[in-house]
């Protein structure tokens, strides 16, 4: 057995060479399938993993060429070669789950349930717990006794491999767009989508995307100000974007080693598909819009005044961030934020005191030196934060228990 960590759903097939033969002289008179040889694979040994068995065809004593093609097919018979096709494991682990739904069946997560495979009835596939083929965490390779009283032989094992790479392509594309309005406004939009199979020409098979990636932002930049007429003096800078990041999985993600569309076929009604394919995307969207020292940027003709409207600024802003994923159905916070400020400055003519007196004159610093008596600027502002957010977990068991749980609701406000 070996503790690895490799996700097997890029690959179609895992083969190996198995050997059988008995002892010379053997006194436990070894038969054809009277051993197995078994590989499992899954996230633990005993409780989730996958296994297939195969009864060995022994090969008889006798000396062969290693050059002849004749000898290696006996040495290393068909019959006893791991061809395995992963969606028999699959396949098995979805008859499992229909034949669990079904009262007094006797079939659960806990018991190993097993079939034989259609192409070669012979070998028998097992499934036990909920294992997957995209989290392979352990492989372990045995030895079976299949009949009833000591036997001995020799087991040999050679060249385990993965074939047939999923050779599905996909595609990507950018897209980038700005439009400015004099100077008004600037309006930019971008978008980007990748689908499930597309990698880069230096990335391996384990590298492509299991998932379409779908990508889109926008944000427009507006002088509002400049839409009223001139005499009104306002600033209104205002900003506004919008993004949302979907990406939407090959495989269904309570089952990962099982196709989104397989899991869809299950369901009867529209309402039930799009209810599940809803579920298994996840979602990142935000929203924002805000204005910033928005003013009306009038000063008194003669000098600038305490009471002038250019002495007052207001900024606002609005943040939302809305997200689920499988495991959360909701995620969403809000962050709200508001500004009123005033700022006068008056500049005070200073005290210099030595300004006049000549005997400094050839001193700097003393020449140079003053005084504000009176404060240069008068300035105030309050600022109001609110925040909220909101977090809600799915219930994979909502709809056994006929109800719904406060305890998976949490949420946050100031």
């Amino acid at each position: 057995y070996k503790n690895i960590n490799i996700d097997l759903r890029q690959y179609n097939r895992l083969q190996m060479f198995t050997h059988a033969n008995a002892f010379i002289n053997d006194v436990t008179g070894l038969q054809d399938g009277e051993v197995s040889v078994f590989i499992r694979l899954g996230s633990d040994y005993k409780n989730n993993f996958y296994e297939y068995e195969i009864p060995l065809k022994l090969t008889p004593e006798g000396k062969y060429d290693k050059f002849s093609s004749t000898s290696a097919e006996t040495v290393w018979p068909e019959e006893n070669m791991l061809n395995i096709d992963f969606s028999v494991f699959t396949n098995l682990k979805k008859a499992r789950n229909i034949a669990r739904g079904v009262a007094g069946s006797g079939v659960s997560y806990t018991t190993l349930y097993y079939e034989y495979d259609p192409n070669q009835p012979k070998n028998k596939v097992s499934v036990m717990g909920n294992p997957s083929l995209g989290e392979v965490k352990t492989v372990m390779i045995g030895v079976r006794n299949k009949s009833n009283r000591e036997m001995s032989g020799e087991i040999w094992v050679n060249e385990l491999r993965l074939s047939q790479f999923n050779e599905q392509g996909g595609v990507a594309a950018m897209a980038n767009a700005a439009l400015s309005i004099s100077d008004i406004a600037q309006v930019n939009v971008a978008g980007r989508l990748e689908t499930a199979g597309y990698g880069s020409i230096e990335s391996n098979v384990l590298d492509r995307n299991m998932d379409d990636a779908y990508q889109l932002s926008m944000s427009a930049a507006l002088e509002a100000g400049r839409l009223f007429p001139e005499k009104a003096r306002l600033q209104i800078p205002l900003y506004v974007s919008y993004s949302n990041e979907t990406l939407s999985p090959d495989f269904d993600p309570l089952d990962t080693d099982i196709k989104l569309s397989e899991t869809l076929d299950t369901y009867e009604s529209k309402v039930e598909k799009d209810s599940i394919k809803e579920m298994a995307n996840t979602v990142h969207e935000a929203t924002s819009f805000s204005v910033t020292n928005m003013k009306v940027d009038i000063h008194s003709k003669k000098k600038d005044m305490f009471y002038d409207p250019a002495n007052f600024t207001i900024s606002a802003s609005y943040n939302k961030q809305n997200q689920h994923t499988p495991e959360i159905e909701q995620d969403i916070t809000t962050d709200q934020k508001g500004s009123f400020n005033y700022s006068y400055s008056f500049n005070p003519q200073p005290w210099e005191p030595f300004k006049n007196v000549k005997s400094v004159e050839k001193v700097k610093f003393l020449k140079e030196l003053h005084f504000y008596y009176l404060p240069q600027s008068w300035a105030f502002n309050t600022t109001m934060h609110r925040t909220f957010s909101h977090m809600k977990m799915r219930d994979f068991n909502i709809e056994a228990t006929g109800g719904f749980d406060m305890d998976d609701l949490t949420f946050s406000k100031d």
